[in-house]
């Protein structure tokens, strides 16, 4: 089999700074909206304004539940430290950014060092 180049990891920790990035930037417009504060409510009924936004929301919801539980399998497979950590982040930072990085260190975690 052959095997990806090592730098790839570095793909997916861009799209963790990315993801992680954006997500907060738009939770920050969100809080100017609503005069510096986050709005659980508010934020969560704006997932249902229009079927367009409920298609986001369960294309959203399906692929996280997806990702979550192979963060899991596989990061339990691999014998990866602190598994909880990418589910965490998931909840307090974002699906975005906490997928790409758990992508990350399992490429660090599956790809054999390079011999010089």
């Amino acid at each position: 089999m052959k095997h990806l180049p090592s730098n790839i990891a570095y793909f997916y920790l861009f799209l963790s700074i990315v993801g992680g990035s954006l997500t907060f930037y738009f939770v920050w417009l969100g809080m100017q909206e609503q005069n510096g504060n986050f709005d659980v409510v508010q934020f969560v009924q704006s997932t249902w304004t229009s079927y367009y936004a409920k298609s986001l929301t369960f294309d959203f919801w399906t692929g996280t539940m997806a990702g979550t539980f192979f963060m899991m399998v596989e990061g339990y497979r691999l014998h990866m430290k602190k598994v909880w950590l990418y589910i965490l982040l998931t909840f307090l930072i974002g699906y975005a950014f906490a997928f790409p990085l758990f992508l990350f260190f399992r490429h660090k975690k599956i790809t054999p060092p390079l011999v010089s």
